[in-house]
């Protein structure tokens, strides 16, 4: 059976330094799953690797787009399949790494055939939620689809979320529509690989970590993209993009209150990612300082 690597964690965690060392131990190749990443450019707000530090292992799906189209779930299953297959097909170990929950659920579950034709956004959806209360959204869930509303509870706003967006869309209850998915690594074996630490370390480390975008020039980089790039490119929308173009525009007129918006957004999506992470199946929890340890739970799993 074929065999494929997940390193997934909260942002912050150090799944890149785990990945680095795994490919190089097990000869491995990199597939990032960060739906930031692939953006040309946009490199200190996404804490992009740079080249010298990959150790001449090969990375993949960072840097493949140059203009502002939208990178979707369905593109990243596509195309991780592709580079996994050649990756298998040189004797090497494809081990993704990143952050982007749906990406890395898609290439196990798979995805399904959704109509092109929006209805209603899931910024929309959003905006409900934020003007009017998540529970609005849930109980809206729970009458068209009981069961799935019941599944994930009340408090889960992207599943919410998501789920209205593919009711809306395609006229027909989630928990239907997720049985019509298809993935095209029906015949891998996944062995997942989750990153954690002591909350307030990991806090600590999300903190550093933009002290150090700041520090590599993340205003000056920001300022620089949007002289070049669509308001509505999809890294402006992400975390400390987002929060920079405001300071910009003047919507937020202070720089050091700009960076303590970046900080406790990033946390509160870090709590989010592990929400997510936590109603996973097949997740295997390591410190990421548990490296042989990890490396021997793999080889394992690899001759299992």
């Amino acid at each position: 059976m074929k065999s494929i690597i997940q390193i997934l964690g909260p942002t912050g965690v150090g799944k890149s330094n785990v990945a680095l060392f795994l490919a190089k131990q097990l000869q491995g190749e990199i597939i990032s799953a960060d739906s930031m990443q692939v953006y040309k450019g946009f490199d200190i707000g996404t804490d992009k690797i740079p080249p010298h530090s990959m150790n001449n292992i090969p990375h993949h799906l960072i840097d493949i787009l140059d203009d502002c189209s939208q990178f979707n779930s369905s593109m990243f299953l596509e195309q991780s399949y592709q580079i996994s297959e050649d990756i298998l097909s040189r004797g090497k170990l494809p081990i993704v790494c990143g952050g982007t929950a749906l990406y890395l659920k898609t290439m196990i579950d798979g995805i399904f055939p959704e109509n092109d034709q929006k209805r209603i956004s899931r910024e929309r959806l959003n905006r409900i939620s934020e003007r009017r209360g998540l529970h609005i959204l849930w109980n809206k869930l729970l009458s068209i689809d009981p069961a799935y509303a019941e599944k994930i509870g009340p408090n889960d706003r992207i599943r919410i979320v998501r789920a209205l967006e593919i009711y809306y869309n395609n006229g027909i209850p989630p928990s239907q529509i997720f049985q019509k998915t298809t993935t095209p690594f029906k015949d891998y074996r996944f062995i997942r690989i989750g990153l954690n630490m002591e909350r307030e370390l990991l806090y600590r480390r999300i903190e550093n970590r933009i002290d150090q975008m700041i520090e590599k020039g993340l205003l000056d980089e920001t300022r620089k993209l949007m002289e070049t790039h669509s308001p509505n490119c999809p890294p402006f929308k992400s975390l400390g993009y987002k929060e920079t173009v405001m300071f910009l525009e003047n919507k937020i007129k202070d720089w050091d209150e700009t960076v303590i918006l970046i900080k406790q957004h990033s946390r509160n999506f870090a709590k989010r990612q592990l929400s997510w992470f936590r109603q996973e199946k097949g997740i295997h929890w390591f410190n990421p300082g548990q490296l042989s340890e990890i490396e021997t739970f793999i080889r394992i799993g690899l001759n299992g």
